[in-house]
C-alpha cells in the first residue's frame, strides 16, 4: 500500500506528467515526441530543473494546455470532477502488483492478470508490445536509467487510497525498476508517486 500520502493538485499533475515527457535521452524511439507539447524555453528549463516555485498562472495554463495537447482526453473523467491527488511512498516489491493500463490489443496480451511484474517477465522473455513501441522504448531505456535522475512521478489511479492501482503513466520506468528488483539487480526501497483517488475510477477507458 502506498505509505506516507501528502495532498497533491491537479496542477501537480500536468508538472509530473510534463517533467517526464520531456525528459527524453536522445536515441530513444521517442525522442522527436518532446516537441510537441508547445511549451518555451523557459518553461522547459523550469521543468528540467524541478523549480515548480516559479510557475506563474500563464506557465500553469501552457503546462496543461500541453498535457491536453499530448494526450487529449487520457484522463479526461477524472480531471475535474472531484478526483483526489495525493504524492506518496509505494515500496518496489508491491510495484509488482500494479495493473498495467488496459490497453488489450498491445499490452494485456503480454499480461493476461495485468499485474505489472507478468508483463515485464514478457518483455524480458523477448516479446513484442503489437502497434506499440513500448518493448523498443523499455530496452532502450532499461540499461540506461537511472533513478537519481529522472524527471516526473510515475502516476497511477485508484478507486480508494489503498488500492488496487493502475498505472496510468510511466509504464517505461516502473518497468525497469519491477525488472531490476525481480533479478536481484539494485533498486531503491520504494518509488515516489502520484495518486489519483476517484469514485469515477472505473469511468476511464483503460481502468
Amino acid at each position: 500500500m502506498i505509505r506516507d500520502l501528502s495532498p497533491a493538485t491537479e496542477e501537480d499533475l500536468y508538472w509530473e506528467w510534463m517533467r517526464a515527457e520531456v525528459d527524453v535521452p536522445p536515441g530513444s524511439p521517442r525522442y522527436h515526441d518532446r516537441f510537441a507539447h508547445g511549451l518555451d524555453a523557459r518553461q522547459l528549463a523550469l521543468l528540467a530543473g524541478g523549480d515548480q516555485g516559479a510557475l506563474g498562472a500563464n506557465d500553469w495554463n501552457a503546462l496543461r494546455t500541453a498535457f491536453r495537447k499530448l494526450r487529449g482526453d487520457y484522463l479526461d473523467p477524472l480531471l475535474g470532477s472531484g478526483t483526489r491527488w495525493a504524492y506518496g511512498d509505494l515500496p518496489i516489491r508491491e510495484l509488482c502488483e500494479v495493473r498495467i493500463p488496459n490497453l488489450t490489443i498491445s499490452l494485456v496480451p503480454l499480461a493476461p492478470s495485468r499485474r505489472l511484474d507478468e508483463y515485464v517477465a514478457s518483455l524480458d522473455s523477448g516479446k513484442e508490445t503489437p502497434d506499440l513501441p513500448n518493448h523498443l522504448i523499455y530496452r532502450f531505456m532499461r540499461p540506461l536509467f537511472d533513478t537519481r535522475r529522472a524527471k516526473g512521478c510515475p502516476v497511477f489511479v485508484a478507486e480508494r487510497p489503498e488500492g488496487p492501482y493502475v498505472l496510468a503513466e510511466g509504464l517505461t520506468r516502473v518497468c525497469i525498476l519491477v525488472s531490476r528488483f525481480v533479478k536481484g539487480e539494485p533498486t531503491p526501497q520504494s518509488v515516489r508517486i502520484l495518486l489519483g483517488v476517484s469514485d469515477r475510477a472505473r469511468e476511464w477507458r483503460w481502468f
